[in-house]
């Protein structure tokens, strides 16, 4: 009997593990050291823009910063990644940096984020005017308008060079330029006050020496450990330097030689000297007038637009009300109408920065005086007809007015309606002029009915008296305290200063944008000859703004006969007897040699030669930077071809040279698109190029340089000249064998640099 077979348990195979899902392919590109390659650049780019935190002082900078650095630095890692051409890598790069322009202007975007037509305006305008602007307005700029166009443009193409170079470049040392070049930007756009510049300057270069010693292959810890030292060593040696010996100007930026536009608010206000004109100056010529338009009734002087309980004045800034003070190229407007009319001005008595003008003015040359100087302190303010001289106008300047003639009047004025325009708030205005305004314009039924009503009430009810001696007093002066009293009296009394002033008043109480003009009337019966304006000619009067038509005058001041009766007689005139007062002892002149003077005049002229060709020399880097930075890559690229191609003409014995002349042809192929297989001969590559192009005749080329490599002997210093002469021609050739665009292409091309 068998023995039993014992049972076998049956063999389970224990489960394979699921395998791991597979990665996705454009995932397999990132490698750590392309990852690291990209993020140095970026780093360091972060560091350098460091300096304008001090501009801006707010939050908004550094996601500016973020965004920017984010979005060249994506844009220049998808280039590399797809291999994308240098033409479209730029193309997509400009789209991007518009669409999220959010991050350089916020305060014109949908909830900060979504940028609108207003967005695109400001950056289109931003990228040639935003440097002027930063170094203009003083710091913090906070986030208004495109003030941050400027850190984003930097933190945007910054990173697209430096990480495109870094990742596609043999030489991707290049990539530390752009942020060497930002770090300039940065401290010369910035202010006097260093942020950390101890800490980023050592960490900067720390990790910049680290990261190509690593590339490089060259990685050693005692050498991060000997640099580490040595920076930490100068960074502690420049600190106590910096102690004992604290320079008196610690850092240069430009904004210390940027001249800022004016303000209106540091010049005193012309309407505060107008009594001045009635009263000292009445029967002196201020200055003489040749050659008036026809119907020119009045010269102006300035526009007076913000009131601060004491003064009407020129307000500053810039709104469609006000306006600003800008300086004038070639003439004011661009087009001067065939009508236009020129007038000269000829200063005498007047001392002032305002300029006298006849409105509507094109064009301002000056003829006489310190032409230079008067020309460079010229700004003229085209919203409110206003030109401002910062030098000041003095006897003997004269200079020539092109003016359009006047607009006609509209013939029916009754329904006019009033313009909206932004103004400055007047301040400490007395009640009484705002219920005045009402009760007078209540029955009016228009926007101009009720102004016209608030003149026509002021001069029918009103005195005129200019307070001079013989007249009924009237006090100068326009304040609040001034006019309050106007109302309060028995008598409403005073002069075009304070009718004018009052009357601008009660129309911004009625909700409508007003200013005050002073000037001069022309006398009557003046013809087109020469006319002289005297102190006693000054006259302020209204100006308010209506649709269609622009700014209509109103004149609110009574007819100089329209003179109060005065209760209290004339005061008796009471001399007092006359001593003779002893003449001042004689003092000498100062004894200065001629020769000395022309000395001084010529070091003094000198000075003032250099200071300006040092500011326009650091204006000229401020604006040439950005554009020399966004053409830096094209730059880069075409200084590499160029010193690629005549290391080969030059460098070797000759039959190196020869080779090197093939070498030429073939990356002059390759970057115009054309390739061969892997491993190719020299005439196999030929034929591929000559196919492509017939003209190029890149055959013959190929079996001269096989004859010189491969000969027995070696070839001659005249050998490779005239091969090289022929590689000229031949990449000549195969240029003009295609479109422009493709040539333009084929020059910054990466194709060939990638290649070898």
């Amino acid at each position: 009997m068998s023995a039993p077979v014992a049972a076998v348990d049956p063999v389970v195979d224990a489960p394979e593990p699921a395998p791991s899902a597979p990665r996705p392919t454009w995932l397999t590109w990132f490698t750590r050291a392309r990852v690291v390659n990209a993020v140095v650049p970026v780093v360091l780019l972060a560091m350098a823009l460091a300096p304008l935190q001090q501009v801006y002082l707010t939050r908004h900078l550094f996601i500016t910063i973020i965004g920017g650095l984010l979005l060249g630095g994506g844009i220049a890692v998808l280039g590399a990644m797809r291999r994308l051409s240098t033409l479209t890598v730029l193309a997509v790069s400009l789209v991007v940096f518009f669409l999220c322009g959010a991050l350089a202007a916020p305060t014109t975007a949908i909830a900060g984020i979504l940028p609108t037509p207003t967005t695109w305006r400001v950056m289109g305008l931003g990228v040639v005017t935003v440097w002027k602007s930063v170094l203009t307005l003083d710091p913090p700029l906070g986030t208004g308008g495109g003030l941050l166009l400027l850190p984003y443009l930097l933190a945007f193409f910054g990173a697209l060079i430096s990480v495109t170079v870094s990742l596609r470049a043999k030489h991707f040392t290049l990539s530390l330029i752009p942020p060497a070049l930002v770090l300039i930007a940065s401290i010369l756009f910035g202010t006097r006050l260093s942020v950390l510049a101890g800490v980023l300057g050592i960490a900067g270069v720390l990790i910049s020496l680290t990261w190509v010693a690593w590339r490089a292959d060259r990685l050693e810890p005692n050498r991060i450990l000997a640099a580490s030292i040595v920076l930490g060593l100068a960074a502690l040696g420049g600190t106590t330097a910096s102690v004992f010996a604290a320079p008196d100007n610690p850092r240069v930026v430009l904004r210390d030689f940027v001249d800022p536009p004016p303000d209106p608010q540091d010049y005193s206000s012309p309407l505060a000297g107008f009594r001045n004109y009635v009263d000292e100056q009445a029967e002196e010529t201020v200055f003489t007038v040749t050659g008036l338009p026809a119907g020119t009734e009045r010269i102006r002087l300035a526009a007076l637009d913000s009131y601060n309980g004491t003064v009407w004045n020129v307000a500053g800034g810039d709104n469609p009300g006000t306006g600003a003070f800008m300086r004038t190229g070639e003439r004011i407007a661009v087009d001067v109408p065939e009508n236009a009319v020129s007038t000269s001005v000829s200063v005498d008595g007047y001392r002032g920065v305002w300029l006298p003008n006849v409105g509507n003015t094109l064009d301002v040359d000056f003829t006489t005086g310190d032409v230079d100087a008067l020309t460079d302190s010229f700004y003229y303010n085209a919203t409110t007809d206003t030109g401002l001289v910062t030098r000041g106008l003095a006897e003997g300047d004269g200079y020539e007015l092109v003016s359009a003639p006047a607009a006609e009047a509209p013939s029916d004025v009754t329904q006019l309606v009033a313009s909206r325009v932004a103004q400055p708030s007047p301040r400490s205005v007395p009640d009484i002029v705002g219920s005045l305004a009402g009760q007078w314009a209540a029955d009016a039924n228009s926007d101009y009915a009720k102004v016209e009503a608030l003149a026509s009430a002021l001069s029918t009810q009103g005195f005129f008296s200019h307070g001079l001696v013989g007249e009924v007093p009237s006090r100068p002066g326009h304040g609040a305290a001034r006019l309050l009293s106007m109302f309060e009296g028995d008598q409403m009394v005073g002069d075009a200063e304070q009718y004018a002033a009052v009357m601008a008043l009660m129309v911004r109480e009625l909700g409508y944008p007003a200013r005050v003009v002073m000037g001069f009337e022309v006398p009557t019966g003046a013809d087109a000859g020469a006319v002289a304006i005297t102190g006693e000619n000054v006259t302020a009067w209204v100006e308010v703004p209506f649709d269609g038509v622009g700014w209509l005058p109103f004149f609110p001041t009574p007819d100089e006969d329209q003179i109060p009766q005065s209760e209290d007689p004339d005061p008796v005139d009471r001399p007092q007897p006359q001593v003779l007062q002893p003449p001042p002892p004689p003092q000498e002149p100062p004894d200065v040699p001629p020769q000395d003077r022309d000395d001084a005049d010529v070091e003094d002229q000198q000075t003032k030669d250099e200071e300006s060709f040092v500011r326009w020399l650091l204006i000229g880097a401020a604006v040439g930077g950005p554009i020399l930075l966004l053409l830096s890559p094209f730059i880069v690229i075409a200084a590499i071809k160029a010193r690629r191609r005549k290391r080969r003409r030059v460098r070797g014995v000759p039959v190196q040279r020869i080779a090197g002349g093939w070498s030429e042809v073939e990356d002059q192929a390759v970057d115009l698109g054309v390739t061969h297989g892997p491993g190719a001969t020299r005439r196999e590559a030929a034929g591929a190029f000559d196919e492509a192009f017939p003209a190029a005749g890149t055959a013959v080329l190929a079996r001269r340089a096989d004859a010189s490599v491969f000969a027995p002997d070696l070839a001659g210093e005249d050998e490779a000249v005239a091969y090289w002469r022929d590689v000229r021609g031949a990449t000549d050739r195969l240029r003009h064998g295609v479109n422009r665009r493709r040539r333009l292409r084929a020059r910054f091309s990466l194709r060939s640099l990638r290649r070898r």
